[in-house]
């Protein structure tokens, strides 16, 4: 599936809407927990846990495991230099430190994370 593909399905699922909102946060490991950390140095890293999905519904949380899936998210990058992090889709620290979000799934996400929907910050 295509970024186009995918982001075309979002407005479609949102039009028809589980919530009003569509995109709220990113981010979370395949099975959709978003375990992971963030932060900069060991403390903050070890200090982060980015798995409390509390906030979501339970449509957002439902979404959220669907989205993560499509975009083969895994929550350490496997390609030197490219991480949620630096994303342009990252909402640093929106979750609080070392747990950002991102605009295409709800939920709090690691900035070590990566998926194939990763864009270069401009």
């Amino acid at each position: 599936m295509s970024r186009r593909q995918f982001l075309r399905s979002l407005g479609l699922a949102g039009a028809v809407g589980a919530s009003g909102t569509l995109l709220v946060a990113c981010g979370g490991g395949s099975d959709g927990s978003g375990n992971g950390a963030g932060g900069t140095d060991s403390e903050s890293a070890a200090a982060a846990d980015c798995s409390d999905l509390s906030r979501l519904s339970d449509a957002q949380k439902q979404r959220r495991k669907q989205q993560v899936n499509a975009l083969n998210y895994v929550e350490a990058s496997p390609k030197p230099n490219k991480n949620c992090a630096n994303c342009q889709l990252y909402q640093q620290e929106k979750y609080g430190s070392g747990c950002g979000g991102c605009q295409l799934f709800p939920g709090p996400v690691a900035g070590e994370g990566y998926c194939s929907s990763w864009a270069k910050q401009s």
